[in-house]
């Protein structure tokens, strides 16, 4: 059963977090470079990062949280009381500008990056997030602002003395958008 969790302030004070985003090119080398940081690993990454301290997946349906019975670290679900065993610390939302229209997102990157700032995080480093090929890859689907979202968000926290650093694979692993139905 969720848990409601008031995230402590100074879980990360000081430490250098690195966070495993979900984005197309997160890979096993990306993960290895976590290692030796407080590490939070968002949806897919997990699989590269068993090992990770905290699981951040907002949405309670996603498959991946059927595999965590195992996983030792925090887990984080942005919905309240689900039958999982996990934290519940609100849902994040970012609002960013596209295209002249105000957005409100939601994002487990995102959020993952909230909850080690208000954790008390100094260093933030970013792995495997790649948001410009995350939108191109599902544009298809309606998600815009990652982009946005991730620069407003960098820029603010740099602002408050938050050293935010990202990293993507040194080999692109571009995604493909699936074949519509029409097109087959």
């Amino acid at each position: 059963m969720s848990t409601n969790w008031e995230i402590p302030s100074d879980l990360l004070a000081g430490k250098t977090v690195a966070i495993l985003g979900a984005g197309p090119d997160m890979t096993a080398e990306l993960a290895e470079r976590a290692k030796g940081c407080y590490t939070i690993a968002v949806n897919r990454a997990v699989k590269f990062a068993p090992w990770a301290d905290m699981f951040v997946a907002l949405d309670p349906l996603h498959p991946f949280w059927e595999d965590m019975t195992d996983f030792s670290g925090l887990k984080i679900i942005g919905v309240p009381d689900t039958d999982y065993d996990a934290l519940y610390c609100g849902m994040h939302y970012e609002k960013v500008t596209v295209d002249g229209a105000e957005l409100q997102i939601r994002n487990n990157a995102l959020a993952a990056i909230r909850i080690a700032e208000k954790a008390g995080a100094t260093d933030i480093v970013l792995l495997g997030f790649d948001p410009e090929r995350y939108e191109e890859i599902h544009a298809h689907t309606g998600f815009r602002g990652l982009v946005q979202g991730l620069d407003q968000i960098t820029a603010e926290l740099q602002s408050k003395g938050v050293s935010v650093r990202r990293y993507d694979s040194e080999n692109q692993y571009p995604g493909t958008r699936p074949a519509r139905r029409s097109d087959a």
